[in-house]
């Protein structure tokens, strides 16, 4: 095994092995080959070196949030829309619920929530119809646009530590499936960190690059995302910019709904994959989409089980934990 100094992102060891040669499969949008090497400290896996910020923004496709489009030209695709939606609002009760169970521990006064990288606001609507009061933030204008239009939701556009929140502070702050795609996670998390109330919880989740799928697959694991990933955590990786932030994990999860089953029938059948055919053309054939999203949900469906016993072992697809301030 050759060692090669290439500093880690996270724990900022300098002994590290190439990992994969890899090229955007998925979306298609990125050019070239991107390089990703594994720390041999934290087994976290990194791009190096890393896009420019100029470069990511290409990367990402529009579709890649989802909204309920009302648009739709023909009664097979507003079905295949509506179809969707009551599978995203299904899968994502499992967040709510974890959120919930955060609430019931920590009883706080109020159940103000804000979600970074909250898309269309899916799961902040569902938590609004729980009782908390929520706020988003999204990169995209669209995705922020469409969750005002939608839902009737606070949500502001803008990038971590661009905005200016007037002094309030919140119970919760969730990131689901955010901090892989930040090149500087201590900086990012810090910001967060001081957007909590002094009792408040920090909710993440990440794809977790020691689980049993991302060990079967290797190289050609869902999780990786080239090049929109830029940091694939383990959970030491993770426990380890935490604990830099002044954060203490206190409780953790390893399963969830709608990543854990989709994350391995994406790893199989990359092609069916929803929201990468959204991204490479427009639905003109809304018979041919329809039986593509039987089987990929088919697929999903037969991945249940796999995904409940890996996390059932202790490898579970995903890193879910909350984490309160130390001091």
């Amino acid at each position: 095994m050759c060692t090669i100094n290439r500093p880690c992102p996270v724990c900022r060891s300098s002994q590290s092995i190439p990992y994969a040669e890899r090229q955007d499969l998925l979306f298609r949008r990125a050019p070239g080959t991107f390089t990703l090497f594994r720390c041999l400290s934290c087994r976290c896996i990194f791009q190096y070196p890393m896009p420019k910020d100029s470069d990511l923004e290409s990367f990402y496709p529009e579709a890649y949030w989802w909204a309920d489009k009302k648009d739709t030209h023909s009664s097979m695709a507003g079905i295949l829309r509506s179809v969707e939606r009551i599978y995203r609002e299904t899968v994502l009760l499992d967040h709510v619920c974890f959120l919930q169970r955060c609430a019931r521990k920590n009883a706080p006064e109020e159940k103000t929530l804000l979600d970074i990288g909250c898309g269309s606001g899916t799961f902040l609507s569902l938590a609004e119809e729980r009782g908390f009061s929520c706020h988003g933030m999204d990169v995209s204008e669209s995705a922020a646009a469409a969750a005002r239009r939608q839902y009737g939701l606070a949500v502001r556009q803008g990038r971590i530590g661009n905005l200016d929140w007037d002094g309030l502070k919140f119970d919760f702050v969730t990131m689901f499936h955010v901090l892989e795609h930040l090149r500087n996670p201590e900086e990012s998390l810090k910001y967060v960190a001081s957007l909590l109330k002094a009792r408040g919880s920090l909710i993440i989740q990440v794809p977790n690059a020691e689980s049993l799928q991302a060990r079967i697959f290797g190289r050609r694991w869902y999780g990786l995302d080239v090049p929109r990933h830029l940091i694939n955590y383990t959970p030491k990786a993770l426990q380890t910019v935490l604990d830099r932030c002044g954060l203490k994990i206190c409780a953790a999860a390893r399963f969830s709904l709608r990543d854990n089953p989709a994350s391995i029938a994406s790893s199989l059948v990359p092609f069916w994959d929803p929201m990468a055919r959204k991204s490479r053309a427009a639905r003109e054939f809304p018979l041919l989409d329809a039986v593509l999203e039987s089987a990929y949900f088919g697929v999903t469906l037969l991945a249940l089980p796999w995904a409940l016993l890996e996390s059932a072992l202790g490898f579970g697809g995903t890193l879910w934990v909350e984490a309160k301030r130390s001091g």
